[in-house]
């Protein structure tokens, strides 16, 4: 299990915070975070290794929380104090799983986090499954904080449409993960598991769409997508990656690449990044 804090820093306007690290010569801060994690009826489930990690860039180092075969039953609420520096003005969290052998995921039903010097406390209503087989399918979802100062942001779940070209070999049966960047921050990196499209997704001259489900990026800025290199002849023709902000939207962002994301073509990368037009 992963957290990730994303802030605005308050002595630098609303630059958002972000990057690993904690070790630096701001005042260290004391703060206890209580999740609540309910699991499938009847069931327990062995996680080994439970990490908390703070992201921000303007600190240095890294911190983690970790409990040896940690059981975690029915109904459990974990509570977990931390030092970070001052994490600025928490704007939303990203709660991630891994996908190892037996895990049948984890339902998430709150999340709260308190400074306990200042006693500022932020809530967040979660209510929903971290699992590949149930509900949205995904590993990685995002809240946003709940703040009587501050507004309460928007989820979106994003169309992210990923272009396959017209050429011999533009297909791929490898794993294409994306983030999306906006001025609010991004989505981290997600891997596109359910195309909305029917049949093998990524195949030459196709266009498969996936659902991405993120608190609020603002104007989007860019795209990293690439792929895992698995399987024969992996690399991909990619045409373009176009985002809507739902399905509905009307507004609509386009990244343009017209180039392959092979390890021998074009190139020769597997990764690339591209700004909206």
């Amino acid at each position: 299990l992963m957290v990730e804090y994303h802030a605005h820093n308050t002595n630098k306007g609303t630059e958002e915070i972000k990057g690993d690290g904690l070790t630096h010569g701001n005042t260290m801060k004391k703060r206890r975070i209580d999740f609540l994690i309910t699991l499938i009826p009847a069931s327990n489930s062995v996680f080994p290794l439970l990490n908390v990690k703070f992201r921000n860039s303007t600190l240095f180092g890294k911190i983690s929380v970790s409990e040896p075969a940690l059981t975690v039953r029915s109904s459990s609420l974990c509570l977990l104090q931390v030092e970070t520096g001052d994490l600025g003005d928490v704007y939303k969290i990203r709660v991630s799983c891994d996908d190892v052998p037996g895990f049948e995921g984890w339902h998430l039903k709150s999340f709260h986090l308190e400074e306990l010097h200042t006693k500022q406390e932020l809530n967040f209503d979660c209510k929903c499954w971290l699992s590949l087989n149930r509900e949205d399918k995904e590993l990685v979802k995002e809240f946003p904080a709940v703040n009587e100062d501050q507004k309460t942001l928007p989820v979106y779940k994003y169309v992210v449409s990923v272009h396959i070209g017209d050429r011999w070999g533009a297909e791929t049966f490898a794993n294409v993960y994306i983030t999306l960047y906006g001025k609010r921050g991004d989505t981290g990196m997600r891997k596109l598991h359910t195309s909305l499209a029917e049949g093998r997704k990524f195949q030459r001259n196709k266009v498969d769409s996936f659902l991405v489900e993120a608190v609020s990026l603002s104007h989007l800025q860019k795209v990293v997508i690439g792929h895992d290199k698995e399987g024969y002849g992996a690399g991909m023709y990619l045409k373009m990656v176009t985002v809507k902000e739902s399905q509905d939207s009307d507004k609509e962002w386009v990244f343009p690449w017209w180039n392959w994301l092979d390890t021998h073509l074009g190139l020769c990368e597997t990764v690339c990044e591209i700004v909206t037009v």
